[in-house]
């Protein structure tokens, strides 16, 4: 049996927070039903990480996401909140150095913009409508490392989700991560 190996990197988005998966364990599965082979895809996301934070983690434990053939990349959430409004040339900077680590690692990356809030439902606090504009920011940041990357055709974007893939307008429920797996799993398959 051939086995391949993924590794998800981001925040609460993916660890499933407020479900009981996240994406590492849906992919897996979606892909295991869909292939002849197993694919195994660890999580290697924190709750509450911003773009800082993971690229952090990166450097200090590189075992957690070198050795894999493919990367999942979910981050930029807790950037755009009211209490942090992370910089968008500082994330765009600290986006590109993670995408850099990645592929000196020879990762196949699937990168995925920063999905919509869903801001008719009542967001928790920091979150708000003005997350919104800074989040279309961030993507474009995100585009436009991907492009430098020449991994543009690898990103996945989460955006335009029914509120039935939203448990409180920013986390995803059973159903959104199955979206979420799906969309990775079409651009990891046509690779």
């Amino acid at each position: 049996m051939l086995f391949e190996h993924g590794v998800c990197l981001g925040d609460s988005l993916t660890t499933g927070a407020r479900s009981q998966y996240g994406l590492a364990e849906g992919l897996s599965d979606l892909l295991n039903q869909s292939t002849n082979k197993r694919w195994l895809f660890r999580c290697e996301a924190n709750n509450g990480d911003t773009v800082l934070h993971l690229l952090r983690r990166m450097d200090q434990k590189p075992w957690q996401w070198q050795g894999t053939t493919f990367c999942t990349l979910l981050i930029g959430t807790n950037d755009a909140k009211s209490t942090l409004q992370t910089d968008p040339v500082v994330f765009q900077m600290l986006y590109g150095q993670i995408l850099d680590r990645l592929k000196v690692a020879n990762a196949m990356i699937f990168p995925a913009l920063v999905p919509d809030l869903l801001v008719g439902a009542s967001l928790a606090s920091p979150y708000d409508s003005k997350c919104v504009e800074r989040i279309r920011v961030f993507n474009q940041a995100i585009r436009k490392e991907c492009e430098r990357c020449g991994i543009q055709d690898n990103l996945v974007e989460p955006i335009g989700l029914g509120g039935e893939c939203y448990v409180d307008g920013v986390h995803f429920s059973e159903s959104g991560i199955v979206q979420l797996a799906k969309l990775w799993a079409e651009k990891i398959t046509r690779r």
